[in-house]
């Protein structure tokens, strides 16, 4: 599989196909049983655990299905967690954090506990907790699953918005043909092969 720089891709498949073990393929959180993995220019295959950890925080954002954000944390905190991580000074973290909120349009959610958000907003906080720090490539697992049609298309806009706004290189995995809709190239995925590249639906 090959991606180029500011594109959006979506896989489909069956569950089982082997969707979800692919992104976590490209994020570093699996080692391929055989072949090289290069992202951005990084070859996965030669980096140790804190190589791999360094690069899902400064290069690669994964974004599972549960959305693995932290109820019981604020939106503000949530968000600014790759940041502390990567040891990021106090200031210039609370400038990142609020640039991304607002971008993704939760800046007036920035106190709030993440548990008492909706599936679409929770969504957001996985967004752009992943976004703040400028990832080259952006990885979702299923973006939409838990989402009703309506907020599912303002999650879609979003990504497109960020692939725009940011050069990032978009993948998504996904088993609702419709959200094909919104990418450049999609994919086929049958027990654990790429089967069929589409044209885009635009």
């Amino acid at each position: 599989m090959v991606a180029y720089r500011g594109e959006v891709i979506g896989i489909h498949g069956p569950s089982g196909s082997g969707k979800t073990t692919l992104l976590k393929i490209i994020a570093g959180l699996e080692r391929p049983d055989k072949g090289d993995v290069v992202v951005d220019g990084y070859n996965l295959n030669m980096l140790d655990e804190y190589g791999l950890a360094m690069f899902r925080n400064n290069v690669c954002s994964y974004i599972p299905q549960d959305f693995a954000v932290i109820d019981n944390m604020t939106v503000y905190e949530n968000v600014e967690i790759p940041l502390l991580l990567a040891g990021v000074d106090p200031s210039t973290r609370m400038k990142k954090v609020m640039e991304v909120l607002d971008y993704v349009g939760l800046k007036d959610k920035v106190h709030q506990k993440v548990g008492r958000l909706s599936g679409g907003e929770k969504q957001r906080v996985a967004i752009g907790r992943a976004l703040v720090t400028t990832p080259s490539v952006l990885l979702a697992d299923e973006p939409t699953a838990s989402l009703d049609w309506s907020n599912a298309i303002k999650v879609a806009e979003l990504f497109l918005n960020i692939k725009k706004d940011f050069g990032t290189t978009i993948v998504l995995v996904t088993h609702d043909a419709r959200l094909l809709e919104y990418v450049d190239r999609s994919m086929s995925l049958v027990d654990g092969t790429l089967k069929q590249i589409s044209s885009p639906k635009l």
